[in-house]
């Protein structure tokens, strides 16, 4: 697989199966377009091509305005893992706020990257004030000789699937519902830091974690979680939230890592989110928050380490 970080080092001369899209989240809609332009792209011989944004295009105008589901260094190895060949991953900036949607197929679809087949989501809009469009690509594919395919929504339960709604789950805490549409539990990942270590004072010992600022947050709350320490997976109940028993300031994710005791201080972890355990809530003393932490930790061990009361904290 090859990345592309610049439209101007493009300079592909094999004939290429390409997918158009921001892919955040890399969800069940955006595989069934991924997996048509590898299905295709070997059919004919062919190079199969992603081209996406480092950037929510909604950023550029509006900065902050959209939380991705996933970073950019995740949506890579995920797009490396479907099997595409070439990613063409470049900010969305002026040039691209500027290009007419003619000048977007031509000058970069055809001269550049010599499209075979173009496959798009039914919603796909590009190019200069959105102007491109699927009817417009229906013409200027006649015009300049390639093939289109226009593909439909994919629903599940009843629901679109989009990042959008993904979001939306997320935000308010619907973490169990989430793989339904993405395929996958959600994740953070991020570097663990010190903190005030308060839960290792009263026997919960927690691994912070310091994350992107543009990626989302799920609503905060306490969750059951599995923790990727390096090579290793564990489960853990990981709390969102200000801490507002000891009155806390700012926001922090931080996780309670079961059968597990080890400095993991400046390592990168991965905290996959399973359920919502409960929301956030001021305890009235450290003994009455110690309480509620065995119950969320014997929750965890309950329903997804064991069904004994072997672990269980007395």
């Amino acid at each position: 697989m090859t990345t592309i970080k610049c439209i101007d080092k493009i300079n592909n001369t094999n004939k290429s199966v390409i997918t158009i899209g921001n892919f955040d989240g890399l969800h069940k809609g955006h595989q069934v377009l991924i997996k048509n332009t590898i299905e295709y792209s070997n059919s004919i011989n062919a190079q199969s091509v992603v081209f996406t944004f480092e950037n929510h295009p909604a950023n550029y105008f509006v900065p902050g305005c959209i939380k991705n589901v996933i970073s950019e260094d995740e949506k890579i190895r995920r797009l490396e893992s479907l099997g595409i060949d070439l990613i063409i991953s470049i900010p969305f900036d002026e040039y691209m706020t500027k290009i007419s949607s003619e000048e977007f197929v031509k000058d970069i679809l055809v001269d550049k990257l010599n499209v075979e087949k173009l496959i798009i989501g039914h919603d796909f809009t590009f190019a200069k004030n959105k102007e491109g469009n699927t009817e417009l690509l229906k013409v200027l594919s006649e015009k300049y000789d390639f093939k289109l395919q226009i593909v439909s929504p994919i629903k599940i339960k009843g629901k679109r699937v989009s990042s959008s709604y993904i979001r939306d789950l997320i935000s308010n805490g619907h973490l169990d519902e989430v793989k339904d549409y993405l395929g996958y539990n959600y994740m953070l990942e991020g570097r663990v830091i010190h903190s005030k270590k308060l839960g290792r004072t009263i026997g919960f010992p927690t691994a912070n974690i310091e994350i992107e600022n543009n990626v989302i947050i799920p609503k905060i709350g306490t969750y059951a979680s599995k923790v990727y320490v390096e090579d290793e997976v564990y489960f853990g109940a990981t709390n969102i939230g200000y801490n507002p028993t000891v009155n806390g300031k700012s926001i922090s994710i931080e996780t309670n890592i079961l059968q597990f005791d080890e400095d993991i201080y400046e390592k990168i972890i991965k905290v996959e989110f399973l359920e919502l355990i409960r929301d956030e809530k001021k305890f009235s003393s450290l003994k009455e928050l110690k309480n509620q932490l065995e119950k969320d930790t014997n929750y965890v061990y309950e329903k997804y380490i064991c069904k004994t009361e072997e672990y269980m904290i007395k």
